[in-house]
C-alpha cells in the first residue's frame, strides 16, 4: 500500500513541502499544526534557539513543549507536510481504485487489515491501481505520462469510461504506449 500512495503522490504532485509555523507562546505550551497532513517535525525553536524539549502527538496534530517558557516568547515549529491529501484519504481512492478493477474483470482485490492487498499486486499492476486512483482525484485528466506507459483519453469521455479504458489497454498492453480512441 505504501508504495502505492508514493506512486499516486507522484502523479498528483502532491510532494511533502518544508512547512513552517510561528506562534507566541501565551499560557498553553500546546500548538496545533496549522498543516492537516503533517510528516514529521523538523526542528522546534524557543526565542531562534533550536530545542528538542518537545513531544509531537500525530494523531492530534499537536505539539508539546516540556521547556520552560514565557509569556510573549517567539515559538517557530518547522516540519515537512502534504498540502492536499492525508494517506486515509488516498488509501480511500486506492479501495475505490481496486473497486474499479473487479468490476471491469480485470482482478478481484481486497484489501486486508493491515492494509495488504490480496492477492499481491505486481509493480506495474500497482502503476495502474495509482493511475485509477489518480483519475479518480484529478478527475479531468486527459493524458498520463511514466517512463514506460503513455495514454492518452478524449476529455469528453466520462469518469467510468476513462478508467475503462485505461483498464483495457493495460490489459492489452502491460507496456508501451496506448492511444484510447
Amino acid at each position: 500500500m505504501t508504495t502505492i500512495i508514493s506512486k499516486i503522490r507522484n502523479l498528483i504532485e502532491d510532494l511533502a513541502t518544508d512547512t513552517i509555523d510561528i506562534f507566541t507562546y501565551e499560557a498553553s505550551s500546546i500548538f496545533t499544526l496549522t498543516e492537516s497532513n503533517p510528516i514529521s517535525i523538523t526542528t522546534v525553536y524557543i526565542n531562534s534557539v533550536s530545542t528538542s524539549s518537545y513531544t509531537y502527538n500525530s494523531t492530534t496534530k499537536k505539539l508539546t513543549i516540556s521547556a520552560s517558557l514565557t509569556s510573549g516568547d517567539p515559538i517557530q515549529i518547522d516540519y515537512t507536510a502534504y498540502l492536499n491529501y492525508s494517506d486515509t484519504e488516498i488509501k480511500g481512492y486506492i479501495n475505490s481504485a481496486i473497486y474499479y478493477l473487479g468490476m471491469h474483470n480485470y482482478e478481484h482485490y481486497e484489501v486486508e487489515s493491515g492494509d495488504n492487498i490480496y492477492p499481491t499486486p505486481t509493480s506495474k499492476e500497482e502503476q495502474l491501481i495509482a493511475m485509477i486512483a489518480s483519475l479518480l482525484i484529478n478527475k479531468p485528466i486527459s493524458n498520463y505520462r511514466l517512463p514506460n506507459l503513455n495514454i492518452s483519453i478524449p476529455e469528453k469521455d466520462s469518469l467510468d469510461t476513462k478508467i475503462g479504458k485505461t483498464i483495457s489497454s493495460f490489459k492489452r498492453s502491460r507496456e508501451g504506449e496506448f492511444e484510447i480512441l
